[in-house]
């Protein structure tokens, strides 16, 4: 709101133009300097956290699925750490092995903060490596993902557009009887995935994942 005393300086017969002028600039400069506050606080808001793993609790309730499951021989660990989600191990391709998943419950919930969002964000420490993320559908084969490069020993953001996912089945095949566009509403689980024959050591920091309006 602005000043009553600014509103009878301009309305004074004794306030010279030069001053007058002033106080209209001073006076808009504090109305664009609010209307940019209030748009900044929006755009903050708009971020909604899907999955957070800031307590040791919360990544208890994750699960690990590697490529022994088809007769592989790769390994993988889950702990709470460094404020998040630390998902470690070891791939190895004997076998025709090559992959290894942390894995969230499932949460229908999940589904219900995403609804209208355009990226999916996922905060992490990487190895340099690249990851994928897969979300799963409600009562549904299939599943979406998108793979996501990280930086070596840097906490950071990757933004993964809604319309960069790619629907796949049990084995991460394409799937051409789901839909091509993945509806965020219908998110009932998410997990990390690293796979592409990337042999040895590997390890990532999640600390939580939003859904980017």
């Amino acid at each position: 709101m602005v000043d009553a005393k600014y509103i009878h300086l301009v309305k004074s017969p004794r306030v010279r133009p030069g001053l007058t002028g002033l106080v209209f600039a001073c006076t808009a400069l504090l109305l664009i300097s609010c209307g940019t506050a209030g748009q900044s606080a929006d755009a903050e808001a708009a971020d909604v956290v899907l999955v957070d793993l800031d307590a040791a609790a919360k990544v208890d309730t994750w699960t690990t699925v590697n490529d022994p499951v088809m007769g592989g021989t790769s390994t993988s660990r889950i702990a709470y750490g460094d404020g998040g989600l630390v998902f470690s191990g070891t791939i190895s391709l004997e076998n025709n092995g090559g992959f290894a998943s942390a894995r969230s419950p499932q949460d229908p919930e999940i589904g219900r903060k995403a609804t209208g969002a355009t990226s999916l964000r996922v905060h992490a420490r990487g190895d340099g490596k690249t990851y994928l993320l897969k979300v799963g559908i409600a009562a549904q084969p299939w599943s979406y993902i998108q793979r996501f490069t990280t930086e070596a020993a840097v906490q950071r953001t990757y933004d993964l557009p809604v319309e960069g996912f790619q629907p796949v089945g049990m084995r991460l095949d394409p799937e051409p009887d789901a839909p091509q566009n993945l509806d965020p509403s219908s998110i009932d689980q998410v997990a990390v995935y690293i796979l592409d024959k990337q042999q040895g050591p590997f390890q990532i920091t999640v600390s939580a994942i939003e859904a980017v309006a």
